[in-house]
């Protein structure tokens, strides 16, 4: 099923609740324009996460599709948008993110280790909740810069589609296990 990643982790590493006044479509199409949007984008890592090193970051997001990613690409995303019209609801979407660094010593790019990560992006209206897996990587940026980063990148979308932005309820990380 698009959107959905059927081997999700059980355990979140890290797990934020947001409220939402803006319809959850509106929402969705916001999300899935945001990670398209961060696909082309690149960042300078310090203006996100205070490091000691002067590194650039990309975005490598997909969505899920059983047990597979596909990569956000125009094709995907209008793929995407289509499935959200036809459907009623939509309870879960699953990306992944890959977070690729690099510095430029002497005008080459020197690739760094990269992060992978799994969102879970939880509907249930008005509450929204994301959940962080921290698949591998070195965690050059944390969990919580990584929420509060994609949290800001969503509401700029929102602001442009004239909708009400996501407010942040809590944040935890490490997640707590639940028996």
């Amino acid at each position: 099923m698009l959107g959905c990643y059927e081997d999700f982790p059980v355990f979140p590493h890290a797990k934020a609740d947001f409220t939402c006044a803006a319809p959850m479509k509106t929402l969705q199409e916001a999300i899935l324009t945001t990670a398209y949007n961060l696909n082309k984008q690149e960042f300078d890592l310090n203006a996100i996460a205070p490091t000691k090193i002067s590194c650039k970051i990309g975005f490598e997001l997909g969505v899920a599709e059983g047990a597979n990613f596909n990569y956000l690409d125009e094709e995907e995303v209008e793929r995407f948008r289509k499935s959200l019209t036809k459907k009623e609801a939509v309870f879960n979407t699953d990306f992944l993110c890959i977070v690729k660094y690099h510095v430029t010593n002497g005008g080459k790019r020197q690739p760094l280790k990269f992060d992978n990560y799994m969102l879970r992006f939880i509907f249930r209206k008005p509450q929204v909740q994301l959940r962080v897996f921290h698949e591998k990587g070195t965690q050059r940026m944390s969990m919580e810069e990584l929420i509060e980063f994609l949290t800001k990148q969503v509401n700029a979308q929102l602001n442009k589609m004239k909708a009400k932005p996501l407010r942040l309820i809590s944040l935890i990380h490490p997640v707590p296990i639940e028996r």
